[in-house]
């Protein structure tokens, strides 16, 4: 899978719908992927902005940040983080993040310099979320179809007669002289 997106990132986002697929059902995959992608949209747009033209002033600040909002919107957002942390460090890039405890808020931190990559790391997320939604839906389809041939499908009355048929022969195979043997014990067990 990895060969697939060229980096750990795709592997882990397949891994996180496909469970959630499992979980919560395929349209809600769907909405959840829709949400990231759109999340993905966004924070490319804003890596743009922090980056896109300051990297020729000499005044421009060292450090931006990229306020993780959407992100933490979503549900299971740490699944989210480590994909984007796995796809960010396929450009080179180390993640640093902050917490801003009173707002309840994370920041991705990065530096201005970097934020071509930033973006380039966002974009791609947001392309290739559709395709991996399509093979999270195919692959939580095959492991719910799984769970079901394990399932005896006939109706219980069917079942039932083999079990008593299947009892019936294993009482024939039975030594004669054992049940007396039980037979006996019961009763002097009863006299006593």
């Amino acid at each position: 899978m990895a060969s697939d997106y060229g980096d750990e990132s795709g592997e882990k986002m397949l891994d996180s719908f496909t469970r959630f697929a499992e979980r919560r059902g395929e349209f809600a995959m769907r909405e959840r992927a829709y949400e990231f992608k759109r999340a993905c949209r966004n924070a490319t747009e804003v890596a743009k902005e922090k980056g896109g033209e300051s990297e020729a002033l000499e005044s421009a600040p060292e450090w931006a940040k990229l306020d993780m909002r959407e992100f933490q919107a979503l549900e299971d957002y740490a699944d989210f983080k480590e994909i984007i942390e796995a796809k960010l460090d396929a450009h080179g890039i180390e993640p640093n993040w902050f917490t801003d405890e009173q707002a309840g808020r994370e920041y991705l931190l990065f530096r201005v310099k970097d934020a071509r990559e930033v973006w380039a790391s966002f974009k791609e997320l947001e392309q290739e979320s559709d395709g991996i939604a399509e093979k999270a839906a195919e692959a939580a389809k095959d492991k719910v179809a799984e769970k079901h041939l394990d399932r005896d499908e006939r109706p219980l009355d069917e079942r039932a007669k083999q079990a008593r048929e299947a009892s019936k022969a294993l009482e024939a195979e039975r030594t004669p002289g054992l049940e007396h043997d039980r037979a006996e014990r019961a009763i002097e067990t009863r006299v006593k």
